[in-house]
């Protein structure tokens, strides 16, 4: 008898712990399938090159794989102020992948709206110095995305 309760009571702690674990789960379903870097929206985040990065409350993934950096270095004398462009691909649950270019120069596209979110491009770091050069991996994009 006193097994037949120990295992009835195991049974329910145990389907307890499964029914909130798969709750917890799902909450975050979307973002928990991948390796990504989580981030809140509102907010200016700062982007890494070739990684990807997911918000789970509107189930989206973002990353930008693509950069061309023609800003005037500092210390250099230059006719334009040039620009820095970079190329997202935005992939919202259950909608196609999105991709669109947007640069740092207010004469061109800084911002966009894809699938109701706002996506403003703030910055890319570091800014370019005469004589140093840079890798990918070394660029920190400011982006904001806005609801």
């Amino acid at each position: 008898m006193k097994q037949k309760i120990i295992f009835a009571l195991s049974v329910f702690l145990l389907s307890g712990l499964l029914i909130s674990g798969c709750e917890l789960f799902q909450s975050n379903r979307y973002c928990s399938d991948y390796d990504a870097e989580g981030f809140t929206l509102n907010e200016t985040v700062d982007f890494r090159y070739s990684e990807l990065y997911c918000n789970s409350e509107y189930e989206f993934r973002l990353s930008f794989d693509s950069l061309s950096d023609g800003r005037c270095p500092t210390g250099m004398w230059c006719i334009w102020e040039g620009t820095a462009r970079v190329k997202f691909h935005v992939q919202q649950y259950g909608k196609n992948i999105v991709s669109f270019w947007l640069n740092t120069h207010n004469s061109l596209l800084t911002d966009t709206i894809v699938n109701g979110l706002h996506f403003e491009f703030i910055d890319l770091l570091p800014y370019p110095e005469v004589d140093v050069e840079y890798s990918l991996d070394d660029y920190i994009l400011q982006l904001k995305i806005s609801d």
